[in-house]
């Protein structure tokens, strides 16, 4: 017997095929990048339904708009690779397993707000301080953030909260999930300062502690609260 694809299936399909469109003709990942971050999304819609999903493009798409104005500034970019994607969503897709929607949405808004503040703290016309020491540093050193950075993160976070909110209307969750977004990107600074600038650590690591801290620290806070 033939799957019945509904409405929300046929949605996913389309969106898969013009984000592979877009990322190929972009070069904003590599092939096999592509064909992970399709399963990464074919996985969230199955394990968290249609919700997860638009919190997934909604990620890409918020992060690609990050990229895309620091490249425009001059900043030079790495192609994305499988490891980028795997360290940004496998604590987000981990959380929909173990049906932790909440841990999720605080997961994806860490992974998000550690990015666009990288991207967007590049842009920053003075040098960034290091975390720890708060010594001034190159731009791009690992554990490095500026203002403008924390400024982006928050944004960041606010932005994957207000999904929540659009698709279960709580306010006190979506800032929630921005403050679990905005601490998860102070800790993937602190391990990036501490062990990745040492060559401890390599980048996926730190992005997978980072947005994995995202998700612990909203399900304490909507325990808390």
């Amino acid at each position: 017997m033939l799957p019945v694809f509904g409405p929300a299936e046929i949605v996913v399909a389309l969106v898969l095929v013009a984000f592979s469109i877009a990322a190929y003709s972009t070069r904003a990942l590599s092939t096999r990048g592509i064909v992970f971050a399709n399963l990464t999304g074919l996985l969230g819609f199955v394990l968290g339904g249609l919700v997860a999903f638009v919190t997934l493009v909604v990620f890409y798409i918020l992060a690609e708009i990050a990229t895309w104005y620091a490249i425009k500034s001059g900043e030079a970019h790495e192609q994305r690779t499988i490891s980028n994607i795997f360290g940004n969503c496998a604590a987000a897709i981990v959380a929909l397993a173990i049906g932790q929607p909440v841990a999720f949405f605080g997961a994806v808004s860490a992974a998000l707000a550690d990015t666009v503040s990288s991207e967007i703290g590049m842009l920053s016309k003075s040098k960034p301080y290091l975390i720890t020491t708060f010594e001034r540093v190159q731009k791009g050193t690992d554990g490095a953030i500026s203002a403008l950075g924390i400024v982006a993160a928050i944004i960041a976070g606010i932005e994957i909260g207000a999904v929540y909110y659009f698709a279960f209307g709580s306010i006190t969750m979506l800032f929630v999930i921005a403050i679990a977004g905005v601490c998860g990107s102070v800790v993937d600074s602190l391990f990036g300062a501490l062990f990745e600038r040492r060559g401890l650590m390599n980048k996926t690591h730190v992005n997978l502690i980072g947005s994995a801290c995202g998700a612990l620290i909203a399900l304490a806070l909507q325990a808390f609260i």
